[in-house]
């Protein structure tokens, strides 16, 4: 997977698990300035993930380290990040979606929903699985779902779902 800093492409990582362990190896170009650079794992919904400082290897820069999956998920990671980057500080973090009804907050705040802020609205998505969990079923007369995610837009302003035919 490729690692991108300030919009380019920076240098690549393999993500791999191991039951319940997951190890990460980066590497990048050395940076122009001598900047102390760190790689940074991304999802919706959820803080930055710091994979680790890049340190000298060869003619470029590295990083290796290795997570629990329980560590993972106390950072809110229940799953793998879905882009990598890297850069001197952490990645800014869109404000943290936020409604009054309780069981959207919830959905909100669960590490297997993730969300998406556009414009007027949330996006939350969740995998839709026969035989899982589904934490949107609150709501599941309003969600669509295709390629095995469900998806659900909630009206900020209004504070109720959005119909969205499929």
């Amino acid at each position: 997977m490729r690692i991108s800093r300030n919009g380019e492409d920076w240098g690549e990582i393999t993500v791999q698990t191991d039951g319940q362990q997951v190890k990460f190896r980066a590497h990048g170009a050395l940076p122009k300035y001598g900047e102390i650079l760190r790689v940074w794992g991304i999802r919706d919904g959820a803080q930055p993930l710091l994979i680790g400082v890049a340190e000298p290897d060869g003619d470029g820069l590295a990083v290796s380290r290795t997570m629990s999956r329980q560590y993972l998920a106390s950072l809110g990671y229940t799953e793998l990040p879905e882009q990598y980057v890297a850069g001197v500080r952490a990645p800014e973090l869109a404000e943290m979606p936020h409604t009054d009804d309780p069981l959207v907050q919830q959905a909100m705040q669960d590490g297997t929903v993730s969300v998406r802020r556009e414009e007027g609205v949330d996006v939350l998505s969740c995998t839709f699985e026969k035989n899982h969990a589904f934490p949107l079923a609150f709501a599941c007369c309003c969600c669509t779902v295709q390629g095995g995610r469900a998806q659900l837009v909630w009206d900020r302003k209004k504070g109720c779902p959005v119909w969205t035919a499929p």
